[in-house]
């Protein structure tokens, strides 16, 4: 088996877990990440967070982790945040006020994206990103869902790349995540426990 066939085995898998997850379990996920995030015990990941001015976020889809309340909670402390817009395969990310749908549209993949076209971050400005994932493996290593939008976003900043959060549920660390040159790496991986989401 190839590393792309490989990728795309694993993909199946977890997603077919992450389906398994019911709307309350991640309505509960939900509500309960802003305080799981800021009690963990980790000096440099509270120091970004604190001096953070702007952090990247996404709008979960088929599954993934729902980090809507933790961003609500980083614009209460006066952080801006801002989401990822796909154009002409490109991907940049646009500050919003607030997560009403009148912010958002949905994409052609079914994703909410920040409805404004014009006016895109500085990728420079961007202190904290949190990514969203299929899987990763022990070392932080992402697998995404194979478009590589944030593999050439974050690759292009180079040493000037922000602070990557990874998020995840502990079934999707998998230790045989194939790792190829361009698969970016999280810094920190903070991973909710099986019990918050077995019912």
């Amino acid at each position: 088996m190839n590393i792309q066939e490989e990728k795309a085995r694993i993909r199946k898998e977890i997603k077919r877990r992450r389906a398994d997850l019911s709307p309350k379990a991640l309505a509960k996920i939900e509500k309960d990440l802003p305080e799981f995030i800021f009690a963990i015990d980790d000096n440099e990941l509270r120091s970004k967070i604190k001096h953070a001015q702007r952090i990247a976020l996404y709008r979960a889809f088929n599954g993934e982790v729902p980090v809507d309340g933790l961003a609500k909670a980083f614009m209460e402390m006066g952080i801006k945040c801002c989401f990822p817009r796909i154009a002409e395969g490109q991907m940049s990310f646009y500050d919003v006020s607030g997560l009403d749908d009148a912010e958002f549209e949905v994409s052609s993949f079914g994703i909410k994206e920040p409805a404004a076209a014009d006016g895109a971050v500085d990728p420079s400005d961007i202190d904290i990103v949190v990514l969203p994932a299929v899987a990763y493996n022990e070392e932080g290593t992402r697998l995404g869902m194979g478009g590589g939008y944030y593999d050439r976003f974050i690759g292009a900043m180079g040493s000037k790349r922000p602070y990557l959060l990874g998020i995840c549920y502990e079934f999707q660390i998998c230790s045989d995540v194939p790792s190829e040159e361009q698969d970016i790496s999280a810094d920190f991986l903070a991973l909710i426990p099986e019990e918050e989401y077995v019912e």
